[in-house]
């Protein structure tokens, strides 16, 4: 049966320093996806995470257990990214688009062409979110890909809440555009329209 991130926290703050490994490995996939979303650069992003998860080691004191660790963490890696582009001049923008809203067919006890397609639809909008400004990218993935909840990205991210649901909202539109475009009559199957 797998810690609680509270639990191991506790271990780490009682001086084991090898609990802490246990954290970088559940988390450093997902603190990488929201650094690269941003920086949209896989070196920089590679230092900057491994940045994060020090800072994150250092000031877990100041952890308080009001918030998930993940949000906890996420916020220093979100923020950390947007230094890091600030301070390499790397281009932070927002999406300006019409709006409506993407689903994705759910992909339980589907057959492996099916899932198969699914993969490549994946593969498709992993590259679609990357084309998204900035600030977009990361709320997309955070909200749908790390599946925070609205009110945790507004968190993570220092945006309200109306704010996050703007961008979402747009994005989606932005993504449902996109994928038609490249997946055609096959992408009727996967969205359905609000």
């Amino acid at each position: 049966m797998e810690q609680s991130d509270h639990i191991i926290i506790r271990q780490v703050l009682q001086g084991n320093q090898q609990a802490y490994e246990t954290l970088v490995r559940r988390y450093q996939d997902y603190v990488f996806t929201v650094i690269l979303r941003i920086l949209k650069r896989r070196e920089v992003a590679e230092e900057v995470a491994q940045d994060v998860f020090i800072k994150a080691y250092r000031t877990l004191r100041s952890f308080k257990g009001n918030s998930k660790f993940s949000t906890w963490l996420y916020t220093i890696a979100y923020r950390s990214a947007i230094d890091e582009a600030r301070k390499k001049k790397y281009p932070i923008d927002t999406l300006d688009a019409e709006n409506s809203a993407l689903q994705i067919a759910d992909t339980y006890d589907q057959s492996p062409v099916v899932k198969t397609q699914q993969s490549s639809l994946k593969n498709v909008l992993e590259e679609q979110i990357q084309q998204l400004k900035t600030e977009d990218a990361a709320v997309v993935t955070l909200h749908y890909l790390q599946e925070k909840s609205v009110k945790e990205v507004a968190e993570i991210t220092g945006l309200s809440l109306s704010n996050v649901k703007v961008k979402l909202y747009r994005s989606r539109e932005f993504l449902k555009k996109r994928l038609q475009h490249y997946l055609g009559d096959e992408l009727k199957d996967l969205i359905s329209d609000f």
